[in-house]
């Protein structure tokens, strides 16, 4: 039995026109002269186009596979009388009074009002337009907010010496929209790639910008189609082919 829906998706916006085949996803009847409105007729006209989740550049993707078990299929049971970690005192505890903080870091000196890490918010569009108001607000409620990959490699902006960083406006824009708003718990998490490796980017949050929470990446984890982007100029295809990027095709 299979949990996934292949050669459809509301992420690439496409759909079959009857009930599709269980492993393949091809409709049960594919009729001839069929417009193709699944991802098989789609790529046939647009060919690697349709892996991208659309409209591309402004949505988030999340996965429609439909798992057997989830949260719903549990319950919290509590009990009628007494307290847990607060003094039973119907005055005492009410929702005010709890306490979420918690502390991380092998030495336990990251303190956090409420133990939540965001998702990467890294080179895409939808991150960057985005940015400042994640990151205001995860200062403001004392929680972890992380600066994805590819940041300063993307920025057109950015500047570099002997293939090394030394300036990227986005990146400084960014630790400077947290630190505007930080309270002194939570705290800027700075991711870093292969590519951000080899361009100096973990040296020059660190050295240059005081970000003290960095994450090496060991490869891809929440992508649609692992991290890859799309690009509308043949200039910007050849600035980062220079950065060092693999750019399809070859520009």
């Amino acid at each position: 039995m299979s949990f996934s829906k292949p050669n459809r998706s509301a992420a690439t916006i496409t759909t079959t026109r009857v009930d599709p085949a269980p492993i393949s996803g091809i409709c049960v009847t594919c009729l001839d002269g069929c417009e193709g409105p699944c991802e098989i007729g789609r790529s046939a006209l647009k060919g690697r186009e349709m892996i991208y989740p659309q409209p591309f550049g402004k949505i988030t993707a999340g996965a429609e596979k439909d798992y057997p078990v989830d949260f719903s299929h549990f319950n919290i049971q509590g009990t009628c009388v007494g307290a847990v970690g607060v003094k039973a005192d119907p005055d005492v505890a009410v929702f005010p009074a709890v306490d979420c903080s918690s502390r991380a870091g092998r030495d336990g000196s990251l303190q956090l009002d409420f133990p939540v890490v965001s998702g990467a918010l890294g080179s895409t569009d939808i991150a960057r337009i985005n940015w400042e108001d994640v990151a205001a607000g995860a200062a403001i409620c004392g929680i972890l907010v992380v600066v994805g990959e590819n940041v300063c490699g993307m920025d057109p902006q950015a500047e570099f010496k002997n293939g090394r960083l030394v300036h990227s406006p986005e990146m400084e824009r960014r630790v400077k929209a947290f630190k505007r708003w930080y309270q002194g718990k939570g705290g800027l998490i700075v991711q870093a790639n292969v590519e951000d490796t080899m361009l100096g980017v973990p040296e020059f949050v660190i050295q240059k910008l005081g970000v003290e929470i960095f994450e090496l990446k060991w490869g891809q984890g929440a992508k649609d189609i692992g991290g890859e982007v799309k690009l509308p100029t043949l200039e910007r295809a050849l600035q980062l082919k220079e950065r060092g990027y693999i750019v399809l095709p070859d520009p």
